[in-house]
C-alpha cells in the first residue's frame, strides 16, 4: 500500500467516524474510557497521553458532547448512557446528573485539546 492509498483509507475512517450519531460515539467513548476506569483523574491522565500524539478523537467526541449538551435527550437516556454504557457511579444518577457529568468530560477535553496546542 502507497501513502496514497493509506491517506485516503485514513480520511475514509475519519469521515465514517464522523458521520456516527452524537449518542454512539458518546456510548463508545463511555465506555472505552470510563467503563473500568477508578476515577476521573485516570481518564483524564489517558486522554492527556492521547493528546500528545492528536487530538482528533478528542475533537470528535467533543463535537458529540457539544450536540448533546445543546439539545439533550431527556428520557433516562443520558442516565443510562453514563450509568450503563459508562458504568460511572454519579451522585446524582438523573438525566440531570448525567448531563452534568458530560458537561465536566466536556470541559477536560476542552481543556487538554487547547493544552496540546501550546
Amino acid at each position: 500500500m502507497n501513502r496514497s492509498e493509506l491517506a485516503d483509507r485514513l480520511r475514509n475512517h475519519a469521515a465514517r467516524q464522523d458521520a456516527k450519531p452524537a449518542m454512539e460515539t458518546l456510548r463508545t467513548f463511555l465506555a472505552t474510557e470510563f467503563g473500568d476506569a477508578a476515577s476521573f483523574g485516570e481518564v483524564r491522565t489517558r486522554q492527556e497521553r492521547i493528546a500528545q500524539i492528536s487530538v482528533e478523537s478528542h475533537r470528535r467526541v467533543l463535537r458529540a458532547l457539544d450536540a448533546v449538551i445543546a439539545d439533550p435527550p431527556m428520557d433516562g437516556s443520558l442516565a443510562h448512557l453514563v450509568g450503563w454504557d459508562g458504568n460511572w457511579v454519579l451522585d446524582d444518577p438523573s438525566d440531570a446528573g448525567a448531563l452534568q457529568f458530560l458537561r465536566e468530560i466536556a470541559d477536560m477535553l476542552r481543556e487538554i485539546i487547547a493544552d496540546a496546542g501550546r
